[in-house]
């Protein structure tokens, strides 16, 4: 996804306890020999040897990370967000280089060869460039990571906790311990994920009090609410969900949150009319077959059209891919669907 880091400008903080807390996995992460970081298998094992709990093995992998893997501006600069969801950390050991999908994508994929819950999150951000009242946010600019461990939910940022970016677009590598294992109270001043559930705070702050600033944010949070639903509630239902479910709900969930992002629900409509129509048999030899796949095929065409109708609404260059292939989906739709209609009325 899109995104800058933090000025260069700004003060880079380092805690003292978490340098102490964790000296020697740090020290063991730095010393990773250059031949075990040519494939995420070998690398994980690796960073994991000396870890005593989930903790630090989570440690390990952000100190390679960030010590290891650089922004990869040219790509920022040339976005193409086809090509940034396709990243994976295979990609991104080979490059070296990435963007904050690739930073997210290669910290949860170890985390996942550690048996470690984490899911990448995304959402809007206030990085590079940056100032109140210069910025809409009506779509995800950046990613993150959520990590599960001991029981709670905790959120890590590899991206910008490497370094920064400054005004001459110039990337300066520079641990940043604010970004790992991060106070939600603090971390929501400047991500805000497109679900409210991933801020990891019970009351959730408003999109409109994120994008008022910071004393918006801190009014919402010293404020009592009446009705608030603890986060691990609603993450815990999500997870639940069937998984061809989870895509259309995370979308419902983000667009309801913030209305102005019109994308985040065209491609939830869109994954979910794909997903109907995967099921569509190739081979249909009966009657009810071909009843049952006419069906399928005006559920998923409804939620094309569905997606068709936001992605009007979208006026920048953001959905043109979505838009391209969104046409070809329907006409496409469309025509099986005439085709299968006059079968069953010949």
């Amino acid at each position: 996804m899109r995104l800058l880091l933090t000025f260069l400008g700004v003060l880079f903080f380092l805690s003292a306890s978490f340098a102490n807390d964790f000296q020697k996995i740090d020290e063991h992460a730095r010393n990773a020999p250059a031949n075990l970081s040519r494939n995420v298998e070998s690398l994980t094992a690796y960073l994991m040897k000396p870890a005593r709990n989930d903790k630090e093995k989570v440690r390990s992998f952000f100190i390679w990370i960030t010590e290891n893997i650089s922004y990869d501006v040219q790509a920022y600069q040339a976005f193409d967000p086809y090509k940034i969801s396709k990243t994976t950390s295979e990609d991104v050991l080979k490059k070296r280089k990435a963007v904050c999908q690739g930073y997210s994508e290669l910290l949860k994929e170890m985390c996942r060869l550690a048996k470690i819950k984490s899911y990448v999150v995304a959402g809007y951000s206030k990085g590079f460039g940056y100032t109140p009242g210069n910025k809409s946010f009506n779509n995800a600019d950046h990613a993150w990571n959520a990590v599960y461990l001991d029981d709670q939910w905790y959120l890590l940022d590899a991206t910008w906790g490497s370094g920064g970016v400054n005004n001459q677009l110039k990337y300066i590598k520079q641990l940043n311990e604010k970004y790992f294992l991060s106070d939600p109270k603090v971390f929501v001043k400047d991500h805000m994920p497109l679900e409210p559930a991933w801020q990891l705070l019970d009351c959730p702050v408003s999109m409109k009090a994120f994008v008022a600033g910071e004393e918006a944010i801190q009014r919402e949070l010293l404020q009592k609410k009446g009705k608030c639903i603890p986060y691990q509630q609603s993450i815990a239902t999500w997870e639940a969900l069937p998984e061809n479910e989870k895509a259309l709900q995370s979308a419902s969930n983000a667009y309801a949150f913030n209305p102005d992002n019109h994308l985040v629900m065209a491609r939830g409509y869109m994954d979910y009319a794909n997903f109907i129509m995967k099921g569509i048999k190739p081979e249909m030899r009966t009657r009810q077959e071909i009843e049952e796949a006419v069906v399928q095929q005006e559920q998923a065409l409804g939620y094309l059209k569905k997606a068709d109708a936001l992605l009007v609404k979208v006026k920048d260059h953001s959905a043109e891919r979505e838009k391209q292939i969104l046409k070809k989906n329907i006409q496409l739709s469309e025509q099986n669907l005439k085709s299968m209609k006059n079968v069953l009325n010949g």
